[in-house]
């Protein structure tokens, strides 16, 4: 199996033992981003126990070579027996609460020649290397999502994979319009976590005039999946909280959420803290605070202080 930036190496293909021996799987990984799990399945079922894992040391029928090593995950079988026969997989998962393996990037496939206003033109996209097996395709044609005629979810190879691969199609009628259209295939599976890009802003920006009416904005822009929060609040006075807004959908199949909280910036107000927490999914929380600064109207001197305006600062 192949994860995002790791390449995992099983060697040799065949192995023939003799009963009562022991027995060698080699497994190695080279790349980036190896934080994550290990595990050996014998045959295709990833809903099996497998035989071994880093999280039930005591139940492992394969014994670590080389115990705490993060690239070398060779395991030992001791004293094999007929029924241990068959086909044994490696596989790396990504780091997270669930493991998971990433899809490929997919692959869209049309028509080889031009094809003539008023008939139909056949698509195809295709991703493979996935586990679990749900997976979503979606067709969106210029934005705006469109039937597929159908999709289809596969092992990857009966032999030499306990991996998924999806294969979708869909057919267009063509028009004279069509000629600049934009034509994209959409997957969303459970490992394609895309951490949200969090702002947090005053407008206008600090810092703001007195007694003018300034909004402390937290954005949390192109995260996926959806699964979303965002609280906005005053540091000195907690129950002073801002509004969620409605999440919104991009064109990319990210989502984007934002909370505002509206004011006066009036005297008491300035040097007030704020801040902003991110929840997204399974990740860390994200924190983010910035000052509101207040100054005089006629010489944009900040109020409480002899010097110049100077810019908020926002540190995670």
């Amino acid at each position: 199996a192949t994860g995002q930036n790791v390449e995992v190496t099983q060697l040799p293909e065949t192995i023939s033992v003799k009963a009562g021996e022991n027995l060698t799987l080699k497994c190695t990984l080279t790349g980036a981003n190896l934080p994550g799990g290990v595990r050996w399945y014998k045959g295709l079922d990833r809903n099996q126990t497998p035989i071994y894992s880093d999280k039930q040391e005591a139940s492992n029928r394969g014994i670590r070579v080389i115990p705490g090593s993060n690239t070398d995950f060779s395991i030992n079988i001791q004293n094999v027996q007929p029924e241990d026969a068959g086909t044994y997989f490696c596989v790396k998962f990504r780091a997270g609460v669930q493991e998971r393996e990433l899809p490929s990037q997919p692959v869209v496939l049309g028509p080889t020649r031009r094809i003539t206003a008023g008939f139909r033109a056949s698509f195809n996209c295709s991703t493979g290397g996935f586990s679990p097996q749900e997976i979503t395709v979606s067709w969106l044609k210029d934005g705006k999502k469109i039937p597929a005629a159908k999709t289809n979810i596969l092992n990857s190879d009966e032999k030499q994979s306990i991996s998924y691969r999806a294969e979708s199609t869909v057919e267009i009628p063509l028009e004279q319009g069509d000629v600049k259209s934009q034509l994209t295939c959409q997957i969303q599976h459970r490992s394609l976590d895309v951490p949200p890009k969090v702002r947090l802003e005053t407008n206008p920006p600090s810092p703001v005039q007195l007694n003018a009416s300034v909004i402390v904005s937290c954005n949390a822009e192109s995260f996926y999946p959806e699964d979303a929060k965002v609280e906005l609040f005053a540091k000195d006075v907690q129950a002073r909280k801002g509004k969620v807004g409605v999440k919104t959908s991009n064109p990319d199949g990210t989502f984007s959420l934002k909370s505002n909280l509206e004011m006066l910036a009036t005297e008491d107000r300035n040097f007030s803290m704020f801040l902003c927490q991110v929840q997204h999914d399974s990740q860390s929380l994200v924190n983010e605070t910035t000052t509101l600064l207040i100054k005089q109207s006629e010489d944009s001197r900040i109020l409480g202080n002899g010097q110049g305006s100077k810019d908020s600062t926002s540190v995670r």
